[in-house]
């Protein structure tokens, strides 16, 4: 039986501070975060020690992610990850180079419970560095016999806070057709005011029919200014706890429940606000109490409700919001003038006006086109293809000139929804659109558009995704026989592009690290499609190295344990896009002395 966490002796695994810059369970772009990140001061190379005492099962080398992290197994079965790693101790970093100089392979994902790298508590594994994601920092999980990551300040490890929690902004969302917030079909976002006696006021909205709350409340700690997560938050009405949830532990197969339980404002991408009630096809890992009524609807009084904060060391904070009865409006047809990109949606209805609905479950809604496929014309005549897409039940959707297709296979989305497909030729190119609000996709799904003779050069054609902002994500795609086809793993804006530009390299220098290792390093750059850095090949006087790309610095850096520069040196390095286009760029140089990296 597995001993409670708790009642563990773990060690603070680094000596770079015992302040954090994060918590578990925070939101993060695609999934709750899932352990500690100690704060190491915008500085690497602090040491790493093991918490408890126990052996190496997983050593991880990933260009994102995790970045170079390593996973201790314990006596008891329990785990313990240390992640973000500038490097690993001499002895598992001597191994990880072997295994990386078969094959020249920057990642490697290896399971060594039997090679018995064994150690105590306070041994050093590694140093604190910012490989993978995010700025330097040590990031630190706990995880249980079968894997599930534990939120570590449950067991002996603390921080000083005394602070309570901080209440930021409420959305108040309208959950059905008929429902309106402040007479609008869309929801509103409203910051928190703080009264005298230290509590949180959200003041009062009008509302029609049912309505859901989701808060942005963080937690602070003494002598930081970083915000964390809240270890608890309860929706009160009089004396009735209508939400409850607990941040305390989750399957990592739960991950994409962050999508359900955390939603941006209107408009807005950050999904920083927690929903106060169960959404419908949610599988809420943290949620211990919802009540229906944690969805509100009411009769004809004006209610207030409490919401409750709480960090794990017990500080608290409180915030009310009132909500007042609005009759139903007439009901007045929506009108088709906005794109679909800049509706609101909910999985059974739309506001296409921001005024009024349409009913996405009516059979009715436009002109029938296949079987459960709908056309709907906009005012400037663009034509959707409007479908319900149905879990576990393979839907096609195509417009109905045939140009366009998208197929779902069952498993991409929680609960059955709609979805808006539509494209659009003209002189700036190719535009396809698949909306359905802020829901993301599970999983792949597959896309097809016939392009016929409208490409008129011979470069080659690639499928963009383009986010709200007019960035571009280039998406693995192949153009055969007119058609482009493609795998995306999210909905939204795409556009059909050339690339016949190769990656530029520049600044190419050689470094010694403040740990003595010698390191070659160019600047690369695709600013279309991006670097595929498996293409990458590194030469320095005529030896290979192991090729490491740091995306978020645009860096490919020449790694060999052994490598030291001499004072006539060549270098070749080779690199690709990912729409295939190569570069292969050659120098000789005169090393003089240089400063660390």
């Amino acid at each position: 039986m597995q001993t409670p966490l708790h009642a563990q002796q773990y060690i603070w695994p680094t000596e770079a501070s015992p302040y954090l810059s994060s918590t578990f369970g925070e939101t993060r772009s695609a999934h709750f975060h899932a352990g500690l990140d100690i704060k190491t001061w915008g500085r690497e190379g602090y040491r790493v020690f093991a918490s408890r005492k126990g052996k190496v099962h997983r050593i991880l080398i990933t260009e994102r992610g995790y970045g170079k992290a390593l996973y201790l197994k314990h006596e008891d079965g329990t785990y313990t990850v240390y992640a973000h790693l500038q490097r690993f101790n001499e002895k598992i970093q001597a191994y990880a180079d072997s295994i990386r100089l078969h094959t020249y392979t920057a990642e490697i994902d290896l399971r060594v419970d039997s090679l018995n790298f064994e150690f105590a508590p306070r041994d050093v594994i590694g140093y604190s560095g910012s490989s993978g994601i995010g700025p330097p920092h040590l990031h630190f999980e706990i995880r249980d016999t079968m894997q599930h990551p534990v939120n570590a300040l449950t067991s002996n490890l603390s921080v000083p806070d005394d602070i309570p929690p901080i209440f930021k902004s409420i959305i108040v969302e309208p959950l059905t057709k008929n429902s309106r917030v402040e007479g609008t079909p869309y929801s509103k976002y409203r910051k928190a005011e703080k009264t005298e006696d230290g509590t949180y006021n959200f003041g009062t909205f009008s509302i029609t029919d049912e309505v859901g709350m989701a808060v942005n409340v963080h937690d602070r700690a003494n002598k930081v200014r970083n915000s964390y997560a809240v270890y608890e938050l309860y929706l009160v009405h009089r004396s009735d706890t209508l939400f409850y949830e607990q941040i305390k532990s989750y399957n990592y197969e739960d991950a994409h429940e962050m999508f359900l339980n955390r939603i941006a404002p209107f408009g807005a991408n950050k999904r920083g606000h927690q929903r106060l009630y169960d959404k419908e096809g949610s599988n809420n890992p943290f949620l211990l109490t919802a009540h229906p009524t944690a969805k509100i609807s009411l009769a004809d009084s004006t209610e207030t409700y409490t919401i409750i904060a709480r960090d794990y060391f017990g500080n608290t904070a409180k915030a009310h919001i009132s909500f007042i009865p609005l009759p139903r409006q007439n009901v007045t047809k929506s009108t088709l003038s906005k794109p679909p990109s800049e509706w609101y949606w909910n999985e059974n209805w739309a506001s296409p006006d921001l005024n009024s609905t349409i009913d996405l479950e009516n059979p009715g809604i436009g002109f029938p086109w296949k079987r459960g496929q709908r056309i709907l014309f906009s005012e400037d005549t663009t034509l959707y293809t409007l479908a319900r897409i149905i879990p576990d039940t393979l839907s096609k959707v195509t417009t109905p000139d045939h140009r366009l297709k998208a197929v779902f296979f069952g498993n991409e989305f929680h609960d059955t929804l709609s979805v808006a497909v539509s494209h659009n030729i003209n002189k700036d190119g190719i535009q396809l659109s698949i909306q359905a609000g802020n829901v993301v996709s599970r999983s792949s799904y597959l896309l097809e558009f016939y392009v016929g003779d409208f490409l008129k050069t011979n470069a080659p054609h690639h499928l963009y995704h383009r986010s709200k902002d007019g960035k571009l994500s280039f998406l693995n795609s192949k153009l055969v026989g007119g058609t482009i086809h493609a795998m995306p793993s999210t909905l939204g804006e795409f556009v059909v592009l050339s690339d016949s530009i190769p990656p530029s390299v520049r600044d190419f220098r050689i470094q010694k690290t403040n740990y003595g290792k010698w390191l070659g390093i160019a600047q690369v750059t695709d600013p279309l499609s991006g670097i595929d850095s498996k293409t990458a090949k590194f030469y320095i006087n005529g030896k290979r190295g192991i090729a490491e790309f740091d995306y978020e610095e645009e860096l490919l850096i020449y790694y060999l344990p052994d490598f030291s520069p001499q004072n006539s040196n060549t270098a070749t390095l080779i690199i690709s896009d990912k729409a295939g286009n190569r570069t292969t760029s050659s120098m000789s140089f005169q090393f003089p002395a240089s400063a660390s990296y």
